[in-house]
């Protein structure tokens, strides 16, 4: 069932699109942190305008990038994700990390551009996450296609956020506290991937002994339901809910686009599948 998402995290080789020269962009963050975490697999920029970046050959399209590489990191304006999508596609590559912002959350023309890469993805089979996101980390692989400073400890715990802030905060907050993480997934907009397949993922994983969890709005209630009913009896899920006043669900709802629901309804889900529901960050 999570075999395809796999890629995120073990990858064979990752292809950076959009990798820029300037230190000063995300993109070259990203690309920067890919090689300095021990990461065995191959690290591919693709910038039409640059011969290397950070000693690495740069290739000027996707298609040009060699074997084996079957993850791609998008970080290019919205509106040339598609064609994109379409070239990773003909690559063959079937995981595509979406960090680029400007979709939905952005209103109309945003919830329109996400509709055709969903489709063009769903055409190649690629399964995606984000857009609006900040990427993934596998700290036993070495993997981290983020843009956030520094890496938690290794350990066990997977951790999924739909906001890539959190993502970022709770690596800051943890810093030199000795908690050991497993696994890091920031899912944005969760176009593809939502938080119940990574919920499901990461129960299947068998590095990850507990599974820690930022939602704002839940995608499929049902399909949650009987995803973290059966996971909770085998690992713990602690799970911090957004969005629980209505204030805060105006305001989780400008953040990503999802749509927070009613608390309480959360809450009788939450105990039904027998998650562990926890008030704040610290806890």
């Amino acid at each position: 069932m999570t075999k395809d998402l796999a890629p995120f995290f073990s990858p064979k080789g990752v292809a950076i699109i959009g990798a820029s020269t300037n230190p000063r962009k995300l993109s070259h963050g990203i690309l920067k942190n890919l090689t300095i975490y021990g990461f065995k697999g191959g690290i591919y920029p693709v910038n039409p305008g640059a011969d290397k970046i950070l000693g690495l050959t740069a290739f000027p399209v996707v298609a040009q990038v060699p074997d084996p590489v079957n993850l791609a990191v998008v970080v290019l304006p919205a509106p040339m994700t598609p064609d994109i999508l379409r070239d990773c596609g003909e690559r063959g590559i079937k995981a595509v990390i979406i960090i680029s912002g400007g979709f939905r959350e952005i209103g109309n023309y945003g919830m329109q551009l996400e509709q055709e890469c969903k489709m063009i993805a769903d055409d190649y089979g690629i399964r995606l996450i984000g857009p609006n996101c900040v990427g993934t980390m596998d700290l036993h692989s070495g993997l981290n296609t983020t843009f956030i400073e520094g890496i938690p400890d290794k350990g066990s715990i997977g951790f999924l956020s739909q906001s890539g802030a959190v993502c970022g905060g709770v690596v800051d907050y943890i810093a030199n506290k000795h908690i050991g993480f497993s696994h890091f997934a920031s899912l944005g907009n969760e176009l593809d991937v939502d938080e119940t397949d990574m919920i499901a993922y990461f129960g299947e994983h068998p590095r990850v002994k507990v599974i820690a969890a930022y939602i704002e709005g839940i995608q499929n209630g049902q399909k949650f339901l009987q995803v973290a009913s059966k996971i909770s009896k085998e690992k713990p899920i602690v799970l911090l809910k957004a969005g629980r006043s209505d204030a805060g669900a105006r305001a989780v709802s400008s953040h990503t686009g999802s749509l927070a629901g009613a608390y309480t309804a959360y809450q009788a889900a939450f105990k039904q599948a027998g998650v562990i529901e926890v008030p704040d960050l610290a806890a």
